[in-house]
């Protein structure tokens, strides 16, 4: 409420008119006594104390000033002059002043925001009045309030109409016109309202069992009926895979809960061998007529629902609703290549569902996007002298060259041979990425063979353990095993040809006759 202010005023018994002036506005105010008043965005109720003495003026001649809303204090009168008035009595009446447009705001009434959708608006509507209705809070003093202000609300915010002029000017046009100064609907019997605040034109018990039946909160809200399988159709489902069904891709069966037809009905939310009759209560319409005191509001018809046939014997398998929630055994297509934390939307029976996908990890395998990265292990001799790997792909295995003198960490590119695309064409690319493996343990024979390479070696940076240096600046192991360093220091050494064996030998020439004398004569010296 805003604020009050107490003015004394003189009226004639027939109706007056006062020019009230208010800081910042002024306008003219029809006065019935005893009646209300309205001045800009102030009303006034005037009561009448005094009944017995009144005291005359000139009609269209007086003239009061008051306080604002502001709360300024008590109003003064200026008196008209003494020629004026009348030898009667004077009466006191009383002036107060409200402010209209201080309103509870309907969208944090039921907790939605002002860009919900009906159905939201609907199913908030149904969750605070189960919370707040009487019959479940009878130990609550404040509930009835609350049900009844949640009931106010959804009143104004599910009438498109009434939404539209609340958004708009902050109140809807039936409360604008109940706010007025003439007479109108909930006028008072002087002609002016007295109602000033909106209240819902039916009873919030009316609107209740309007929305959701006789039965109340038994009926549910959705547009079909529970069953054995649960309270409502799954809308998001998580589905497990592993890396290669998530690769290669899978049909994979799930079992869910999904709305549907009723299998016993068909649809029809008749009991088999019965049919819907047109609908008494709104005589084949879809909309009904409820009068509540002087008001006459039309709506849909809460018996039919606006289908306008009446269904005297409902399914009882969906409770004539047509739909119930039914367990299915679906088979869910998951492409090739699918990436952990997709969703694909799928349609079952009559709704569609969301399936998630959650792709367990590969040891082997690490996935970025559509590419996947491996490690492979080369030896020390095929790091150095070059050789051929087999690794494990995706699809199927692939073949590796490796090139002399490879070193640690080197990565190669497979094109074309990682994991499909799903939203695009193609597939993306497997890197490799070699390491050497350096053995831990030696045979004798192979550690020996390494120390006589290491004496062999050129810019080591450092020290290698097991070998010193000599004083012309080469190389030699004194670590054990000696005898075999020794032996294959040896061989390593440098040498002459060997001789190649006869069998490799070329064949000779023929010797000419003074070749054979010349070789005669050295014979016999």
């Amino acid at each position: 409420m805003g604020s009050r202010g107490i003015l004394q005023i003189f009226s004639p018994k027939s109706f007056g008119l006062l020019n009230a002036r208010f800081p910042g506005r002024s306008a003219p105010i029809g006065v019935a006594v005893p009646g209300v008043a309205t001045v800009g965005a102030c009303h006034c109720i005037i009561t009448n104390q005094s009944p017995i003495s009144r005291h005359l003026f000139t009609p269209a001649t007086t003239s009061t000033t008051a306080a604002a809303a502001s709360g300024s204090g008590p109003s003064r009168l200026q008196r008209p002059s003494p020629s004026s008035r009348c030898s009667t009595l004077q009466s006191t009446r009383s002036f107060y002043t409200s402010n209209i447009l201080h309103k509870s705001d309907y969208y944090s009434t039921l907790g939605v925001t002002k860009n919900a959708s009906p159905k939201e608006i609907k199913k908030a509507y149904y969750q605070l009045a189960k919370k707040y209705h009487p019959d479940t809070n009878k130990d609550d003093p404040n509930a009835g309030k609350k049900f009844q202000e949640v009931s106010e609300a959804y009143e104004v915010l599910s009438d498109e109409t009434k939404r539209r002029e609340y958004d708009t000017y902050g109140q809807t046009s039936e409360q604008m016109g109940r706010a007025g100064g003439g007479p109108g609907p909930g006028a008072g019997p002087q002609g002016f309202s007295q109602n000033w605040q909106f209240r819902s034109t039916i009873d919030p018990e009316e609107l209740f069992r309007k929305i959701f039946g006789d039965g109340g909160f038994q009926t549910g809200f959705d547009d079909y009926s529970d069953s054995k399988f649960g309270f409502g159709g799954a809308q998001e489902v998580m589905m497990n895979l592993t890396f290669a069904q998530a690769a290669r891709g899978v049909n994979k069966d799930i079992d869910v809960n999904v709305v549907d037809t009723c299998p016993k009905c068909t649809g029809s939310r008749c009991e088999p061998g019965t049919k819907p009759g047109k609908c008494q209560y709104c005589n084949g319409t879809g909309m009904e007529t409820i009068s509540t005191g002087p008001f006459v509001m039309r709506s849909t018809c809460r018996y039919c629902q606006g289908t306008r046939m009446y269904i005297k014997y409902p399914c009882l398998e969906c409770g004539g609703k047509g739909q119930t929630v039914q367990r299915k055994r679906v088979t869910v297509p998951v492409p090739a290549g699918i990436e952990d934390g997709q969703t694909v939307r799928m349609n079952v029976g009559s709704k569609e569902i969301f399936i998630t996908f959650r792709v367990e990890k590969s040891r082997y395998f690490r996935r970025d996007g559509a590419d996947v990265h491996t490690d492979a292990n080369i030896s020390l001799s095929q790091a150095i002298l070059g050789g051929t790997i087999r690794v494990q792909g995706v699809y199927e295995d692939q073949t590796i060259q490796i090139t002399p003198g490879t070193s640690s960490h080197t990565r190669i590119t497979l094109t074309g041979k990682g994991l499909k695309r799903v939203n695009s064409y193609g597939s993306g690319n497997h890197y490799v990425h070699l390491k050497i493996q350096i053995p831990t343990k030696l045979t004798p024979k192979q550690k020996a063979l390494i120390q006589a390479y290491a004496e062999l070696e050129d810019d080591t940076p450092g020290q290698i353990m097991g070998v010193t240096f000599k004083t012309d600046g080469g190389k030699v192991c004194y670590a054990e095993p000696q005898e075999l360093t020794d032996i294959v220091r040896e061989a390593l050494k440098d040498r002459k040809p060997l001789p190649t064996s006869s069998a490799e030998e070329p064949a000779a020439t023929p010797k000419t006759k003074e070749e054979e004398e010349a070789a005669k004569t050295r014979s016999s010296n």
